[in-house]
């Protein structure tokens, strides 16, 4: 294994623009998709209103350590919204950010788990896992509650994630299906109480966002 040698906040803060925009690692189907090209027509305006309203105070949330909760039904846009403020972060500001699924970050636990606590070679970084624990400004968990494998594991690797950045402060966005009640009886009132302090919740509502913007592109 060709070894990285570890970096600190700092360092992925001063990298350039088109690099922590790369890092950030944006799933190729959002590539492209950002705050500004958001169909509020198609998906819920008030919703994307205040996610652009909280990227344009970032400065402040991210000294108070305040990310999102975007919760509603399945189809409505809360990835988009959420991973445009995560690109508006990380291009706008001298900050790091990361978007990873809630299915690949458990993936990535049991993979760092079966090579002796870091990561394999092909994820480039033995010490990815670490830096969104506790060092990169801003990670977006997707589809929190959508664990193929809902085991206690799986449970307490995500509990762990949202634990680490919250006693660090650091800024987290969850998009998830479930309500803010149904997180605590999943996920426990310790984490349900650290999301309601560290967060703003935002329910995204509207039809299948999906279709009804691949038909207004027709």
């Amino acid at each position: 294994m060709t070894m990285t040698e570890w970096h600190s906040r700092k360092y992925w803060q001063n990298r350039p623009v088109q690099e922590r925009i790369k890092n950030a690692r944006i799933p190729t189907r959002y590539e492209g998709k950002n705050l500004e090209n958001y169909d509020v027509d198609c998906g819920d305006s008030v919703a994307h209103d205040a996610v652009s309203l909280w990227a344009s105070k970032f400065n402040n949330n991210v000294s108070d350590g305040m990310g999102l909760l975007l919760y509603g039904p399945t189809g409505v846009g809360k990835t988009h919204l959420a991973q445009g403020a995560l690109l508006d972060v990380v291009t706008n500001y001298n900050r790091s950010g990361i978007f990873i699924s809630a299915d690949r970050y458990v993936d990535m636990i049991y993979d760092e788990m079966r090579n002796d606590g870091e990561l394999p070679e092909p994820y480039a970084d033995p010490y990815l896992l670490k830096y969104m624990r506790r060092v990169f400004d801003v990670v977006v968990i997707d589809g929190l509650g959508d664990e193929r494998a809902k085991t206690e594991f799986a449970k307490s690797s995500l509990i762990a994630l949202i634990d680490n950045r919250y006693e660090e402060k650091l800024v987290t966005i969850i998009t998830t299906m479930l309500s803010p009640k149904d997180i605590g009886r999943i996920y426990g009132s310790r984490t349900a109480s650290m999301i309601e302090e560290s967060m703003f919740f935002i329910f995204v509502e509207g039809s299948d966002y999906r279709v009804a913007s691949k038909h207004a592109r027709q």
